[in-house]
């Protein structure tokens, strides 16, 4: 996998070194658990037509060591999406089982009292659970092609926007892990537009 993930000519050897350092997701999942800090909890109603009255557990995280690695290594989420949309998934999951005491430690119902109304374990092993780099309007502003990455070289040709941000590849620490998005009776409700998530980071390295 590491000789085919491939940077464009300005990022540093150095930090391409340091991406790559973990040599395997196993041992990079081992130092985002160590390293991450969750630093706020909510619930989060949802937007899409006809699920407003639906909630979703969101964790906001920091991984100031890991994040880069995670977020644009060879070894990282991205970069198992890119090898196969199923094998994205499987790390998806692990990561979230992984995650998911340091999460749980860290809720406060008394400070967010829509959590109660939440089964938390339920929506964390969800299939539609997921981790994501938290966006912000720089992220799509000044999206630069920092990854060479064929496939998504070739999309970003085609005009293919999401592939355009899929190259950038700007170093992160802030992360959101979401759970399933649950209606009041408990049932997973997934957006039609997330539906295909794990087919558009294979695809376009960006969802």
């Amino acid at each position: 996998m590491s000789l085919e993930w491939k940077y464009a000519d300005h990022i540093t050897p150095e930090r391409q070194a340091k991406l790559a350092a973990a040599g395997s997701f196993d041992e990079l999942l081992r130092r985002v658990v160590s390293d991450a800090v969750v630093t706020r909890v909510y619930a989060k109603t949802g937007s899409d037509r006809g699920l407003t009255h639906c909630l979703q557990p969101v964790f906001l995280l920091d991984l100031n060591e890991t994040g880069d690695a995670l977020f644009n290594g060879p070894w990282g989420y991205r970069a198992q999406f890119w090898a196969h949309p199923s094998r994205g998934l499987a790390a998806n999951r692990e990561l979230i089982s992984a995650l998911t005491p340091k999460l749980l430690a860290a809720v406060d119902v008394v400070q967010a009292p829509d959590l109660a109304r939440l089964d938390l374990c339920g929506s964390l092993a969800a299939s539609s659970a997921k981790l994501w780099v938290r966006e912000s309007l720089t992220l799509h502003t000044e999206a630069a092609a920092d990854l060479a990455v064929e496939r998504w070289l070739k999309e970003a040709d085609r005009g293919v926007e999401l592939a355009r941000f899929g190259l950038a590849a700007p170093e992160q620490t802030k992360f959101e892990m979401k759970g399933a998005l649950l209606d009041v009776y408990g049932n997973e409700v997934v957006p039609a537009r997330k539906i295909r998530r794990h087919l558009d980071i294979h695809n376009y390295g960006f969802s």
